[in-house]
């Protein structure tokens, strides 16, 4: 069981989707790993990602409501997905801590937000779901070890003993990813990638 951190000094501006640090913009991870993305996703059509943002923001939303509330409400049109999820839920013990968890690293200055936070088979678990076609395990290795770090750097006493990515698919079924492996790789990549981003910022003041 762990306690969750109160990062009352990190805001969030959904509509713009940018963070806030004691009034101050930094980057999200996100905007960090672009690089990345454009390199999985720059040469499909706009209009599939927006419907593929627009079904994993429908779902992340049920999973928030049902972890929050207990209720079950999902468009008809996801329901799939929303039954991948309660089946993983229910067969992994899934007990959660938080979901949509925003937070920031306090050394590097970069913000995000993890899907949940749980115990998952008995584990201290960072979870983080996915409701794409496929799931790009260059891009998620990267992405979960940035939270894991960000979570860390406030020495905090929390540490998870496991990363996961839950993909979820139309058909009610589900995949459980483990990212521990790949955790000193993927640290070495994100911070590469922010080094990059910080000095391109500089010469755009």
């Amino acid at each position: 069981m762990i306690t969750l951190p109160s990062f009352p000094e990190l805001e969030f501006e959904e509509r713009r989707h940018v963070y806030k640090l004691n009034g101050v913009v930094i980057p999200s991870v996100t905007t960090v790993m672009k690089p990345l993305s454009d390199d999985v996703y720059g040469k499909i059509d706009q209009g599939v990602l927006n419907r593929a943002a627009a079904r994993g923001t429908a779902v992340h939303n049920a999973i928030e409501n049902f972890v929050k509330f207990g209720i079950e409400d999902i468009p008809p049109e996801h329901e799939g997905y929303f039954n991948a999820f309660l089946k993983w839920h229910e067969e992994h013990g899934v007990a959660p801590y938080g979901t949509e968890v925003k937070l920031y690293h306090k050394g590097l200055l970069y913000a995000g937000t993890a899907d949940m936070l749980a115990e998952v088979d008995a584990m201290d678990t960072l979870v983080d779901f996915k409701t794409s076609a496929q799931v790009s395990k260059m891009m998620c290795g990267v992405q979960l070890e940035a939270y894991d770090r960000a979570i860390a750097s406030h020495d905090a006493g929390i540490r998870f003993k496991q990363k996961v990515i839950v993909h979820l698919t139309k058909n009610g079924e589900y995949q459980m990813l483990q990212f521990q492996d790949t955790a000193t790789e993927c640290w070495r990549v994100f911070t590469a990638l922010l080094t990059v981003r910080n000095y391109k910022q500089k010469f755009k003041k």
